[in-house]
């Protein structure tokens, strides 16, 4: 099944914009990136869709622990979106629609 990524996400109270970049470098360690202040996450264009599942899920965990206030070390936020995105994926067999995102 497939299901299409919002250009949009709310979490709580808060929406935060899903947008690609250019300048995220997988070389420099990072693929996703989530502002708080200006409720964005952004995804390295070019990473491969697995790699994006797996970014865009690991912010949206950033996105719970900032809203709800619960601390997580990054290591456990990626461990965690692993994880969920096993689940969605390997026992849902949900797949990623990134067509939305610009």
């Amino acid at each position: 099944m497939k299901v299409r990524i919002p250009p949009k996400i709310k979490i709580g109270t808060h929406t935060y914009s899903v947008t690609y970049d250019r300048d995220i470098r997988y070389d420099d360690d990072k693929i996703g990136i989530c502002n708080h202040r200006t409720q964005t996450i952004k995804i390295w264009i070019d990473a491969p869709p697995s790699m994006k599942d797996e970014a865009l899920l690991h912010e949206l965990v950033h996105i719970a622990e900032y809203t709800y206030r619960v601390r997580i070390d990054d290591a456990d936020i990626d461990r965690i979106a692993q994880c969920i995105c096993d689940f969605l994926i390997n026992n849902l067999g949900i797949e990623f629609d990134w067509g939305n995102i610009k």
